[in-house]
């Protein structure tokens, strides 16, 4: 004699007290967190509220990562624009060029920002920064924290005896 295997006939687990036996109903049954259950035995209807009525489940993207690479970088390239991320001086430009914030026209000379100090004055909220873009070359250089004090005094000079143009 051969017995139905126990997967092929799914029955509901939940125990019922009153009559201290099992439900075993196989008509309907579903698995939930708490086991197997019926229709009639099943969370919502043990509290007495309706079923879910049955949907076409999460939507076919909902576990991926919300945001593809490209957007990611829209998002990186607004962080060095802005400042709060340290890049290159060229990826600096490239970053406000792609996020849209470049100036139209760098005025050639020295841009300094102080920086801004925390209402004790012991902790920078915004580090000093200072860049320079050469009239004659269009290099620019940039500086900053404690060396823009002496890179704004001097980077003139320094930078006439090594630039391009004057070669």
């Amino acid at each position: 004699m051969t017995f139905p295997m126990k997967d092929a006939f799914p029955e509901c687990g939940q125990w019922i007290g009153v009559e201290q036996r099992y439900c075993h109903a196989t008509g309907g049954v579903r698995e939930y967190l708490s086991g197997l259950r019926c229709p009639a035995h099943t969370p919502n209807a043990l509290r007495g509220l309706p079923e879910v009525p049955p949907g076409p489940g999460m939507p076919a993207g909902a576990w991926t990562t919300p945001s593809p690479l490209n957007e990611s970088r829209v998002a990186d390239a607004r962080a060095i624009s802005s400042g709060k991320r340290r890049s290159s001086p060229q990826a600096y430009r490239a970053a406000q060029a792609a996020v849209g914030q470049r100036p139209a026209d760098p005025q050639p000379g020295i841009r300094l920002d102080p920086g801004q100090r925390d209402a004790h004055g012991r902790a920078w909220i915004r580090i000093p920064t200072a860049d320079y873009l050469c009239p004659a070359c269009g290099e620019t250089e940039s500086a900053s924290g404690d060396q823009v004090a002496h890179f704004a005094t001097h980077i003139e000079t320094e930078h006439a005896a090594r630039c391009t143009a004057n070669a």
